[in-house]
């Protein structure tokens, strides 16, 4: 739950960056386009001598262009920081925009200031016609593609406006009159109208193909990316791990030495004081903790849970479901409940590695039941034509918020007391579950217990 929250976020967190990029982008083009336009206009006036009987509108065009421009400069950095200071509180998604509806409209304005501007000057005779490409290039490599086609079907419905009627300018001419003038569609109107509308529906198709494959691209990136964050975590674990049981051996093979020498001598003079009976069981008690203790130590210096040198192998279901409920705290207040179908199948499994993950979830469910009421395992098939198999612990006990579910499979989190546990058995669960091809999943309500399903397949 924790990472698919954190999945979330750092998705709304990227929405958020490409939307904003591209408007920062779209006002900068704008703005190119406003001086280029205007440069236009001043060469062919004044270097080519080109007269322009409607230059007013033309002026009109470029300054409500400038307007609208001046105002997304303004608008889009306001909502910027508003978000980034929502962002900052780790509040997201925030930002209540309709991106695609407001670069949207900016575009289908250029669309319609440029169909203005060449319906002014020549129409398919200027030969910056062909900008309506790449007016058609911005909106499929910034929008959706509904967005996109539909703007692209305005293009052509503009450009054939044109070909319809348009002001001629001077030496500006190549022998295209208007379907108004000759008041007949020529087999010219017809062709260019068809190589217009291919090529347009060409470069749309193929933009938004290449922004789906950038996006699905992006989205296996940061998967891979948290991937590999998760593991660099259970590489730092394992190696904690590794040296604390490092260290550790050595006391507690000292302890163990003293502790059986102390055995050996009540073997050999047996104690006759009050409560000799007693000092002696406590002796013996220290003996099997030191040998579970070495037994933790061993699986310590492991990676991740799995046990250095572990094969994986066909373990069948019945040996794992064994394996997880063995030396637990508690032990007797777990129900094992084994189908016949699963007796004789087989995962092909790190037994030790996997056990162990699955145990420390069995123990977090008895931990979490104050009044020690049942925990259930029941193992269920969810595909037996691909062998795979699910194990179900239920509890009966406190249960968790949602708040507390989001935070579960974090390292270091716990909802048991201090000096309870760690806060390390869940995220290493998830962590050997997922490198064996399964999943776990938590569904929890407060005060009514919670499930744990653990899903592994071959």
């Amino acid at each position: 739950m924790s990472n698919l929250t954190n999945n979330r976020t750092s998705a709304a967190s990227q929405y958020l960056t490409n939307h904003y990029l591209n408007a920062r982008w779209l006002v900068k083009l704008r703005w190119v386009a406003v001086i280029g336009q205007l440069a236009t206009i001043v060469g062919a006036v004044f270097l080519f001598r080109i007269q322009i009987p409607m230059a007013w509108a033309m002026a009109t065009v470029i300054l409500l262009t400038a307007a609208s421009n001046l105002f997304l400069t303004v608008w889009f950095r306001r909502w910027k920081q508003i978000d980034d200071r929502l962002a900052y509180d780790g509040k997201y998604p925030v930002s209540p925009l309709p991106w695609n509806l407001i670069l949207g409209l900016v575009l289908v304005m250029d669309m319609l200031s440029l169909t203005t501007l060449l319906f002014t000057s020549g129409g398919p005779n200027n030969p910056f016609c062909l900008f309506f490409f790449v007016n058609l290039s911005l909106c499929a490599l910034m929008l959706n593609r509904r967005w996109a086609w539909a703007i692209n079907l305005l293009t052509i419905v503009c450009f054939t406006a044109l070909m319809f009627e348009h002001h001629e300018l001077d030496k500006l001419g190549v022998g295209l009159e208007t379907i108004r003038s000759l008041q007949n569609v020529s087999l010219q109107h017809i062709g260019l109208l068809v190589a217009f509308a291919t090529c347009a529906s060409v470069i749309v198709y193929f933009m938004t193909r290449l922004t789906d494959e950038l996006a699905m691209q992006q989205q296996e990136i940061r998967r891979a990316q948290a991937l590999q964050a998760s593991s660099d975590k259970v590489e730092a674990l394992g190696t904690l791990a590794a040296g604390t049981a490092h260290e550790l051996a050595t006391p507690l093979s000292t302890i163990a030495i003293v502790a059986r020498d102390v055995e050996k001598a009540f073997e050999q003079h047996p104690p006759d004081f009050p409560g000799a009976q007693d000092v002696v069981e406590d002796v013996h008690l220290i003996r099997s903790q030191l040998d579970r203790c070495r037994k933790i130590l061993d699986t310590m210096a492991s990676h991740a849970g799995e046990a250095i040198g572990e094969q994986v192998k066909p373990v069948t279901v019945e040996a794992i479901s064994q394996a997880m409920i063995e030396g637990l705290t508690g032990g007797d207040r777990v129900t094992l409940n084994i189908p016949t179908a699963a007796k004789n199948e087989t995962l092909s499994v790190p037994l030790v590695g996997l056990s162990q993950a699955m145990r420390g979830l069995v123990q977090n469910a008895i931990d979490s039941d104050p009044n020690a009421g049942p925990v259930t395992v029941d193992i269920v098939p969810q595909s037996p034509s691909l062998n795979t198999w699910q194990w179900k612990i239920r509890d009966q006990g406190q249960g968790m918020s949602p708040d507390q579910l989001e935070r579960v499979s974090e390292p270091f989190y716990t909802t048991k007391a201090p000096g309870k546990g760690m806060g390390l058995g869940v995220f290493l669960a998830m962590n050997v579950v997922r490198r064996l091809g399964g999943s776990v999943e938590f569904e929890s309500t407060l005060g009514k217990g919670t499930c744990v399903t653990v899903t592994l397949g071959k």
